[in-house]
């Protein structure tokens, strides 16, 4: 009796293994997509945050910004996104950075144009005032560089956007 027994436990181990360690391995996925969009979340926040502060933007204190939050290295193909968004819902200029061009929605948006949807706070296109304006910070990047094990189909594209009010009126 006690052969039998060890027998089918051996058996049951072999039948029960591969599917351990596919949930394993999808568990491990998941958890890596998690972390990217947490970490992509809080470099948008650094960088909103930090420019809201700002009173002028040269070109020296974005790239040192950009180099201190965004990795040199591992950072896959992204695109970030700084647009200066005044509270009437008129943007005043925006800038592209990143190794890639045309992941963000709205990439492109010309200076005098309006922000497509309403969906930042203080956005008020008839009592707005032109002296007031947010900075919008989007990231993407194309989630077919992250080193998944197990093929897990996603969305091709991870974003993040963070919104930090100006202080300063106007960038």
């Amino acid at each position: 009796f006690l052969h039998q027994q060890r027998g089918v436990v051996a058996v049951e181990t072999v039948l029960a293994f591969p599917i351990l360690l596919a949930a394993g391995l999808l568990i491990a996925d998941l958890l890596t997509v998690v972390l990217e969009r947490e970490h992509m979340e809080q470099r948008a926040g650094a960088v909103s945050s930090v420019l809201a502060m700002q009173a002028k933007l040269t070109q020296q204190g974005l790239t040192g910004l950009i180099g201190a939050t965004l990795p040199e290295n591992g950072g896959g193909n992204y695109q970030l996104t700084i647009t200066n968004v005044k509270q009437t819902g008129e943007v005043y200029w925006q800038l592209n950075r990143g190794t890639a061009t045309g992941l963000c929605a709205d990439s492109d948006l010309a200076p005098g144009s309006s922000w497509p949807g309403s969906d930042l706070p203080e956005l008020d296109a008839k009592n707005g005032s032109e002296s007031v304006s947010l900075i919008v910070v989007q990231l993407c990047r194309q989630s077919s560089d992250l080193k998944l094990t197990t093929g897990l189909g996603l969305n091709p594209l991870l974003t993040a956007s963070a919104v930090g009010r100006v202080t300063e009126g106007t960038l």
